[in-house]
């Protein structure tokens, strides 16, 4: 009958362990923003809700569903903190879990290729992303501390906030340069 030299297509360990973290990472960002707030409740389970949906679809094959998750859960953050005072330290940890959230996703589709990537590659793609949190936390923390300076200082907060806002997109950018040079 034959059939003895087919392979059989097995899923990727590392698509479903990146898949599995990207989901319960959405999950837990949209949970822990919506049980911050009982007057804005509804707005932030809608927006929690379309995070992980669209985390859901994004994992099930359409990539460019990952930015609406990204948007969706920065968009219930910022909901949850609009107009309640002071700059809010988690922001950076927030800011870090969702770059962190984008990169699982993308990772979890790179995973789906035929192509077996041995332990070497997948230990340099996390180190990558380790480095890339750090480096976003690190920057992050300092924008968020930028925010918090006095009053009288408004123009060095507002050059340190540039200068965070640009090392931000520095590290992203690096990353993703070095992420398709490597493709």
């Amino acid at each position: 009958m034959g059939g003895g030299s087919i392979t059989t297509r097995r899923t990727s360990q590392v698509r479903l362990a990146t898949a599995a973290a990207a989901l319960g990472l959405a999950a837990g960002l949209a949970i822990v923003s919506a049980l911050g707030s009982s007057d804005r409740a509804g707005w932030l389970w809608g927006f929690g809700a379309v995070g992980v949906l669209a985390t859901l679809i994004a994992l099930a094959g359409w990539a460019g569903a990952t930015w609406w998750g990204v948007v969706a859960l920065g968009a219930e953050y910022t909901v949850l903190h609009i107009g309640r005072g002071s700059v809010d330290v988690g922001a950076a940890f927030v800011a870090t879990g969702l770059l962190v959230l984008a990169e699982l996703v993308m990772w979890s589709l790179d995973a789906r290729s035929r192509v077996v990537n041995e332990a070497d590659v997948t230990e340099r793609r996390l180190i990558r992303l380790g480095l890339l949190s750090l480096g976003t936390l690190v920057l992050g923390s300092s924008l968020v501390a930028a925010g918090t300076l006095t009053r009288g200082a408004a123009f060095a907060r507002t050059v340190a906030g540039v200068a965070c806002s640009i090392g931000i997109l520095a590290v992203v950018t690096w990353a993703s340069v070095r992420q398709r040079s490597r493709t």
